[in-house]
């Protein structure tokens, strides 16, 4: 663990070191093979880039009627400018993020999407040609990188929290978005001591407004670190912890006590060379390995060991009185989705991946450890907002019911005490995305409230918004709302006020 001085004169270094693929050799640069999707296949339609860095529009055609209590702004991130300047990126995960904002109110939906012209891409714009590395794409020749920030896409999630609107990467900081315009404003910075530093995509907010979040760093030493941020929006704490060998790590969990991390056994090695993402082996013989860290004393930690897997997403976790931790996770048998599937899509291969299953997972005070993983594909996985950290009855999934795997086809809701499932597909032609919960002004008990989610029906060529009473899933949405164009296939979402 870093002494806060430590962790001030060492934020520098962590920068510049975590440029480190833009020097990797040995991996293709981007080339004119790239520069069109190959292919007429609809279902690649989610991974073209759009055809403006902005949408409009006002009135989404309408199925369905609206719940008259629906009021707010779901916004969405995700990597939407894949092709630029002649050129394409080799990897989903690289692409610039473009902001997705449907606005609910008087029975109506808007849309306005907005390409985040974030320092790296006005510099490449300015420029006429890619600069910087990204996550799966080696870039030839490009400018000097002086931290991480410079190559930074905001492509993954948001962040409403404390007033401040918030797009999210998580190799650096988040950015500062306006909420009038959608147009990017800074790089947020929480504290001096963790300038320019990783923040997740994925923190967790309490029901008070108490925001936990991680990142993690490989260059010069693999180090995970743990942030602490009040309603306010002030650091109330920061460190790191020295973690070797350090795996790919999205997403966490957090209980009424403790920090959970997920550590798989895709773990960087130095010898790999090419991107980010080559830099990383699978060693399933390593395991995972959950740390557990104290809320309280970032120094108090221990370690627990998993069965192999590669997963992205949590739902959530909670913690009984004895200490006992039990969560849950979205687990494939390797990571070939992400080092593999995700590449060749970007080329217009749609192929199978390891797909991940609903898993659960029990941490007992004596160190021992019992993992159920169930049959069903499940991936995003949601709960109510209020029951983060809490124990949960419900959780809200996309599940997969055709081939590749990995492509979502479903919406289900999972009853954790009785076992039950229940399932709205939406067609062999529909890709739904990640559904939020977004709570009932008078709810009364977990899962009133509604379930908030884009699609993509790729044999229409159009995208479009569905509302679900999170009650009765199977019943299907209570509104559907169109719109008159496609929209880039994203990854992560938020319900807030207006």
């Amino acid at each position: 663990m870093l002494d806060r001085r430590s962790f001030i004169r060492s934020a520098a270094a962590l920068g510049l070191a975590h440029a480190a693929p833009a020097a990797f050799a040995g991996a293709a640069g981007l080339d004119r093979a790239h520069a069109a999707m190959p292919g007429s296949d609809s279902r690649l339609l989610g991974w073209k880039t759009p055809e403006s860095d902005r949408m409009d529009t006002s009135v989404l055609d309408l199925e369905g009627v609206l719940p008259d209590r629906l009021k707010g702004v779901f916004r969405r991130n995700g990597p939407a400018g894949h092709d630029r300047h002649g050129l394409r990126y080799h990897h989903w995960f690289d692409g610039d993020g473009m902001i997705q904002e449907f606005r609910f109110g008087d029975g109506a939906v808007s849309h306005r999407g907005r390409m985040l012209r974030t320092p790296k891409l006005r510099r490449e714009d300015a420029a006429g040609r890619r600069l910087y590395p990204a996550f799966g794409t080696h870039v030839a020749d490009g400018a000097p990188v002086r931290g991480p920030d410079d190559m930074n896409p905001a492509n993954i999630s948001v962040l409403d929290h404390h007033g401040e609107l918030m797009a999210l990467w998580e190799g650096g900081s988040p950015s500062v978005i306006d909420r009038d315009s959608l147009a990017w404003q800074e790089f947020k910075t929480w504290d001096d001591s963790v300038r320019g530093l990783p923040f997740t995509a994925h923190p967790k907010v309490e029901a008070d407004g108490t925001l936990w979040a991680f990142g993690y760093a490989m260059w010069p030493d693999p180090l995970l670190l743990l942030y602490h941020v009040n309603a306010s929006g002030s650091l109330v704490k920061a460190a790191a912890v020295r973690v070797e060998p350090l795996g790919m790590v999205h997403d966490f969990v957090v209980t009424r006590r403790s920090i959970v991390i997920v550590i798989p056994p895709f773990v960087h090695g130095a010898s790999a060379g090419g991107t980010f993402l080559d830099s990383h082996v699978w060693r399933p013989e390593l395991g995972s390995r959950a740390l557990v860290v104290s809320k309280d004393d970032f120094d108090d930690r221990r370690w627990v060991q998993l069965p192999a897997g590669f997963g992205f997403h949590h739902g959530n976790g909670w913690e009984e009185a004895d200490g006992t931790i039990r969560f849950d996770h979205c687990v494939a048998a390797d990571p070939g989705l992400v080092d593999d599937a995700l590449r060749d899509v970007m080329q217009g291969r749609l192929k199978p991946a390891a797909p991940s299953r609903y898993t659960t997972f029990v941490l007992h005070p004596d160190g021992r450890a019992d993992v159920r993983e169930e049959e069903a594909i499940a991936e995003f996985p949601q709960v109510a907002p209020a029951r983060v950290g809490r124990r949960n009855r419900f959780v809200y999934t996309l599940g997969g019911d055709r081939r590749p795997e990995w492509v979502p086809g479903s919406l289900e809701k999972r009853d954790l005490e009785t076992g039950a499932v229940d399932r709205f597909a939406y067609g062999r032609d529909v890709f739904p995305e990640e559904h939020v919960f977004v709570p009932f002004p008078d709810g009364k008990v977990e899962d009133d409230g509604w379930l908030v989610g884009t699609f993509l029906a790729h044999a229409r060529g159009q995208s479009g918004i569905s509302v679900f009473d999170a009650r009765r899933v199977s019943d299907g949405p209570v509104a559907l709302a169109w719109l008159p164009y496609p929209l880039p296939l994203g990854f992560h979402g938020q319900f807030s006020g207006a």
